[in-house]
């Protein structure tokens, strides 16, 4: 048995979708899907349309009016953006409880980062829905090591406090001989998120890889921005810390940069309030 299927056979109940979040997720890839039929799926899941109608009402998704029903949410937000919400309503609604991890921290650096890298998808001429998506789950590996083996997740915790994702990574490898990039790629591909999104998982941590895509570099810029945020660093200080091959690798302007932090600061305020 390999260490990622150790890891999997560890945990006694893999955390599964919706259906209709199963089938949001296969339209990602297929241009003719019927996003439409999906959203009439979706009215007939009470909880799920309340957790997506939380969110597209949120100041966090940009909400100008609002949003009463699911289908004002297509009216609003467009079909697309409906998906993406849908879609994260599925993943953070997968993790109800993770012993030792704090999940209203989790998410809210996982939903900020999924903002930013939207932001910066656009601007790298990427699909900024796919990067906000992968952005979100980019950690979701953390949270399946510490359901497979929780003490080994405390431990890893404790040593790896200040550390880099890459960092992270590596002590992971020491301790499990796998890390939370590779199991958050293959809860992605188990759940059927598309290749890029998979690979964006992957790679994050090292985005310089020869295999790296694009989105993964966005998601690492993304989730170094959203720890200055936390840490509520000013716009220079993040800048300088973000590393300049990475930045070339998406072509990301660093006067363009400063810009998405600064409109980004309003993203950690929403989210705080949308996990309240």
């Amino acid at each position: 048995m390999t260490p990622m299927e150790r890891l999997f056979a560890s945990i006694p109940n893999l955390p599964s979708m919706p259906k209709v979040v199963q089938e949001m997720i296969a339209s990602l890839e297929d241009e003719d899907a019927d996003i439409g039929g999906l959203v009439k799926q979706l009215r007939q899941d009470q909880s799920l349309s309340a957790r997506v109608l939380r969110l597209a009402n949120s100041s966090y998704y940009g909400a100008s009016h609002k949003v009463g029903a699911i289908d004002d949410a297509v009216t609003v937000i467009g079909l697309n953006a409906l998906r993406t919400i849908v879609i994260a309503s599925g993943v953070t609604g997968a993790f109800t409880k993770v012993p030792g991890i704090d999940l209203q921290a989790f998410w809210r650096h996982g939903m900020v980062t999924a903002g930013v890298a939207r932001q910066l998808g656009r601007m790298a001429g990427l699909s900024g829905e796919f990067a906000y998506t992968a952005g979100l789950m980019h950690r979701l590996g953390v949270l399946l090591i510490d359901l497979a083996f929780p003490e080994k997740g405390r431990q890893i915790a404790a040593d790896c406090k200040d550390l880099s994702i890459a960092e992270l990574a590596a002590i992971e490898q020491l301790h499990l001989q796998t890390d939370h990039t590779e199991v958050g790629a293959e809860l992605a591909r188990l759940w059927h998120f598309p290749a890029v999104i998979q690979s964006a998982l992957r790679w994050y941590a090292d985005p310089l890889h020869d295999v790296a895509s694009p989105h993964a570099s966005v998601v690492h810029i993304a989730a170094q921005i959203a720890f200055g945020l936390e840490h509520e660093d000013a716009a220079d200080k993040i800048i300088a810390d973000l590393s300049p091959a990475v930045l070339e690798r998406v072509v990301l302007d660093k006067d363009r940069l400063a810009e998405v932090i600064d409109n980004s600061r309003e993203l950690l305020a929403s989210a705080n309030q949308m996990l309240a």
